[in-house]
């Protein structure tokens, strides 16, 4: 069940299609749920967890040299906010564009996304700047990591493919227009592969444009974008660029609902 929290000064207004909510237990742990029907998602924040240091405090990856027990017990209480805590489904993220299938939890393919339509399987992507993307169809949902590389090479189009015709696509906290800055050579990719708009000054790409251009052509019933973004808000995110690579990483968790 959501329980819509007001916004304080650590929660930004949030784009159409989305909510505040809170994981519940000792301390706050603000989520951002999609309003969506048929899958228990969430799009997590830094706060409520137990790491410390550069990793403070709900750090959900065990690649960026975090204690694992931290991580084991961050990722039990994020599970809790779709309602299903225990072992992950998730992949090796390499910014290309392959989904896959859901794994057995252990397993690591190479890949930025899965899919799976098991109520009992959960899935999720981690990031710290990179876009998180959510599509959802009935009985189905797909999640997957969108970083610049994997926006160009197809990333976002693949997942709406995985989710199926007509699924609604969220694309939830990453680093804003107002902090991506890049070279002419990455801005070029982007206008040539996407409209002109995403990147209006050639020195810096709207990440979240793209992704809904992306999953717009793919054939995405409805398109939302939370257009919060991590490097502004240092209390409430990690963020890669912001933090010099030193630092913790959100997850995206989803499963099927019954």
């Amino acid at each position: 069940m959501i329980r819509e929290i007001a916004l304080d000064n650590r929660l930004p207004e949030a784009g159409a299609g989305f909510v505040w909510d809170d994981i519940g237990g000792d301390r706050p742990s603000p989520v951002l749920r999609p309003l969506c029907d048929g899958v228990s998602a969430a799009f997590t924040t830094r706060l409520g967890g137990v790491s410390i240091g550069p990793f403070t405090e709900l750090n959900i990856s065990f690649r960026v040299g975090d204690d694992e027990s931290s991580v084991r017990a961050n990722r039990e209480i994020a599970g809790r906010a779709i309602g299903r805590a225990g072992v992950w489904s998730v992949v090796r993220q390499v910014h290309g564009p392959d989904v896959v299938a859901a794994a057995a939890p252990g397993e690591l393919p190479d890949a930025d996304g899965l899919w799976t339509q098991d109520p009992e399987r959960t899935i999720a992507v981690a990031g710290a700047d990179c876009v998180p993307v959510l599509a959802v169809a009935p009985g189905r949902v797909c999640v997957a990591h969108a970083g610049w590389r994997g926006l160009v090479a197809g990333v976002v189009e693949r997942a709406v493919e995985a989710a199926g015709p007509r699924c609604s696509v969220f694309a939830g906290p990453a680093i804003g227009p107002c902090c991506y800055s890049v070279g002419a050579e990455v801005a070029a990719s982007f206008a040539d592969r996407f409209d002109a708009a995403v990147t209006d000054d050639g020195r810096h790409v709207d990440l979240w444009a793209a992704a809904a251009s992306a999953a717009q052509r793919a054939g995405a019933r409805s398109v939302s974008a939370a257009r919060i973004c991590t490097s502004c808000h240092d209390e409430l995110f990690f963020s890669h660029r912001r933090d010099a690579g030193r630092t913790g990483r959100q997850a995206l968790v989803a499963r099927v609902v019954e």
